[in-house]
């Protein structure tokens, strides 16, 4: 018992358990949807959506660059925490200076919205420092005191909330709340950081200039990647109306919730890719083999399931009045099976020096993202945001993929390939029942599809027949 308990990694475990406590904010915006309805629960997720696209502008990519330097070199990374955050209180500068020409052209500055993109904005630079903080504590492999960070923050914040809420129906000051607790917590943070690790340290502008030169890259994919998945919503308050974005970020909302399943081990896995990118390359095989049979066995099942249940899932959770999102759902939850083999890949290109590669690939997709939902939004509402959603994801992994195959690993990036087109298959099938296909052809095609996963993901014909760790 002692030696299997010294085999297991806890680290997925805790990280596991903090992203748990995302159910904490679930269930906050499904109260505040219940509280507020749909129109005003509209305007703060598009309000939520901008400031999360505006955000990666002021992290610039840091937290993911401090958790690459800090896993390579814990002593020399952990010194650039303080410099980093500086740095995104400098970079939330000019977000301010933009928000408001890019809020009154999406239309954001009727009413109290403007106001609340603003305060929005406050309690991004807040998220934008936890992270940095927590790039720390993950690159030092502490995650079971990230998790208890994570909790107590998520708690603190979703209890204090929900008491403004419920004493003043004021969505501004729910938000006002959101920012204040925020605060709180990363000023208590910091300073446990500072009794722990060598956290500050003298810098030069020369210093700051060449962190920025160096997490440009990941700034840039950043940016590309949250417009690719944020753009949906705010372009259906644009273009479409304040009640069909509520519908939609519902389903959306409940489709991050088992999307917190395959982050919980891209965390820990980028983690191990930069670790053993930058002292023990020959490793990196087993690494991702690891990582395809968790995302197989952990997460694929469970979205299955969720398939089956789609159509109880948002009356339930939302209420008969958020009926209509079950529409845009059962396109949504498909998408998860292809597009957590191409977060893996963004990460694993990440944690290997190769992040260049990325944002040429998220300017094309986010681009035909935006193209597909200016076509289908003004026509379908929601479900049209959310097949182009699908579209772009399917593109997104395959041209990951096809970078990874083209820098080392081509056998394990074809097998790959094939994996995550048959786990789209096998997650859609449930939708396909639900919408007419004969629940026998429905069920045979998934258990076919299960079948050839299971043959691919075999150890030796995954890594291939040469790898010397087979």
């Amino acid at each position: 018992m002692k030696n299997l308990l010294t085999r297991l990694d806890l680290s997925y475990f805790y990280v596991f358990l903090g992203e748990a406590t995302l159910g904490l904010t679930f269930i906050f915006y499904i109260l505040l949807a219940r509280v507020l309805g749909p129109q005003q629960y509209g305007i703060f997720t598009s309000a939520s959506a901008l400031g999360a696209i505006l955000a990666l502008l002021i992290q610039f990519g840091l937290p993911v660059l401090l958790n690459r330097e800090v896993s390579a070199n814990p002593e020399v990374g952990s010194r650039l925490t303080s410099q980093f955050i500086i740095l995104e209180l400098l970079t939330s500068i000019p977000v301010f200076i933009l928000l408001f020409p890019i809020a009154f052209v999406m239309g954001y500055h009727e009413g109290n919205t403007l106001i609340i993109c603003y305060i929005v904005v406050f309690s991004e630079i807040c998220r934008a420092m936890k992270m940095t903080l927590r790039g720390t504590l993950k690159g030092m492999g502490w995650f079971r005191t990230e998790t208890v960070s994570v909790a107590l923050e998520r708690a603190a914040t979703v209890l204090i909330s929900l008491g403004v809420l419920y004493a003043t129906k004021s969505l501004i000051l729910v938000v006002i709340s959101i920012v204040v607790v925020r605060l709180l917590d990363i000023l208590i943070l910091m300073y446990y950081l500072s009794r722990k690790l060598p956290v500050w340290s003298p810098f030069t502008i020369r210093d700051c200039w060449d962190s920025l030169i160096m997490a440009y890259p990941f700034a840039l994919s950043g940016v590309l990647w949250i417009l690719y998945y944020q753009v949906d919503l705010v372009m259906l308050q644009a273009i479409g109306t304040t009640v069909e974005a509520g519908y939609y970020s519902a389903a959306y909302k409940v489709m991050e919730m088992f999307f917190a399943l395959p982050r919980v081990i891209f965390q820990v896995v980028f983690t191990r890719f930069a670790k053993y990118h930058a002292n023990d390359p020959s490793r990196l095989p087993e690494q991702l083999y690891k990582a395809t049979r968790l995302l197989l066995t952990g997460v694929l099942p469970a979205v299955i399931v969720a398939g089956f249940l789609q159509q109880i899932l948002l009356p339930l959770i939302y209420g008969q009045e958020f009926l209509r999102s079950v529409y845009s759902l059962a396109v949504l939850l498909p998408s998860l099976g292809i597009s957590m083999f191409g977060n893996l890949v963004q990460r694993f290109l990440q944690a290997t020096g190769q992040e260049k590669t990325l944002p040429n690939i998220l300017f094309w997709t986010a681009s035909g993202n935006v193209i597909i939902n200016w076509f289908l939004i003004p026509r379908f509402g929601g479900p049209g945001a959310a097949f182009a959603t699908l579209i772009s994801e399917i593109a997104l992994c395959l041209l990951g993929l096809q970078i990874m195959i083209g820098t080392g690993y081509p056998h394990i990036g074809k097998q790959m390939r094939a994996i995550a087109l048959l786990s789209l298959f096998t997650v859609a099938c449930p939708s396909f029942i639900i919408y007419g296909l004969n629940p026998g052809i429905g069920i045979a095609l998934m258990v076919g599809s299960l079948l050839a996963i299971l043959y691919l993901v075999q150890r030796r014909r995954f890594l291939g027949e040469s790898n010397p760790l087979v």
